[in-house]
């Protein structure tokens, strides 16, 4: 049996992935195609193809789940592979606890951006845990990943990261990437979350991806089916038993993030 995906990142990562890995653990796993850039994604599979040069919206059609938007999955056929396990390495270690933090700000369904963590609720998390942990924040640059037409804009946070001795992602994957011998972004993102416990992350494929290594993820979600249908406190949790907390409320997530990170 195969798979086939140029679907959304966070579709192929809970709908696709998943299914393909079941089917690796039932020795039915012939081929798997995707997008550029997964193969690390895919690791068990003997065969498979990085096909697609972008991303498209649709739902998948070869999987046993189709639909993203539902507070359960049918469990049957889906298995989430052990990232942690697999990419646990002694490369992103540091003295003081490693954190994560993921943002976006890109049009989001042909409009403005919408979930993002804004540059001023930005400065509070950064000034209540900079002291505390390792950050490593993470806003993609479009040469890192592969494209799904959705345009990224310039939220001009980087002062921000100088000011409180964050690690720019970007950064530090370019500066490790021959040392470590990394083959790409998706690579290095399974390299350094393998290594952590604690992530904050925004509604989309960054809350989907940091939801497959346990830990604590804090979402911030403005809009999205994940609200309409309370998958935050369904499937989510099935990634890999990670405690999910969501707000729409920029308070409520510094209030969320203070409770369960610092105090």
């Amino acid at each position: 049996m195969e798979t086939n995906s140029d679907y959304e990142f966070g579709y192929e990562l809970q709908l696709v992935i998943p299914y393909a890995y079941y089917l690796y653990k039932n020795n039915l796993l012939k081929k798997t195609t995707s997008c550029l850039l997964t193969k690390e994604l895919y690791y068990f599979s003997k065969n498979h193809e990085e096909k697609y040069k972008i991303r498209r919206a649709g739902l998948p059609s070869n999987v046993p789940n189709r639909v993203l938007h539902v507070k359960e999955l049918n469990y049957e056929k889906y298995l989430p592979p052990p990232y942690k396990s697999i990419y646990k390495n002694s490369y992103f270690v540091y003295e003081k606890p490693l954190l994560i933090i993921h943002n976006k700000y890109n049009m989001e369904w042909d409009g403005k951006p919408i979930n993002f963590i804004n540059k001023e609720t930005l400065n509070e998390i950064f000034k209540l845990l900079h002291n505390k942990y390792t950050i490593i924040y993470i806003r993609a640059k479009s040469n890192h990943i592969i494209n799904d037409n959705s345009k990224i804009y310039d939220l001009k946070e980087y002062d921000l990261c100088d000011l409180y001795n964050i690690i720019d992602g970007n950064t530090l994957y370019e500066k490790t990437k021959e040392k470590y011998c990394i083959n790409n972004f998706n690579h290095f993102q399974l390299l350094i979350h393998a290594n952590c416990e604690n992530f904050i992350s925004v509604q989309g494929g960054s809350a989907i991806f940091a939801s497959y290594f346990g830990g604590t993820n804090i979402i911030y979600a403005k809009k999205g089916g994940e609200l309409i249908c309370g998958s935050y406190d369904g499937h989510f949790k099935k990634m890999s038993n990670c405690n999910i907390l969501h707000t729409n409320n920029y308070k409520n997530f510094i209030d969320l993030i203070n409770k369960n990170f610092i105090k």
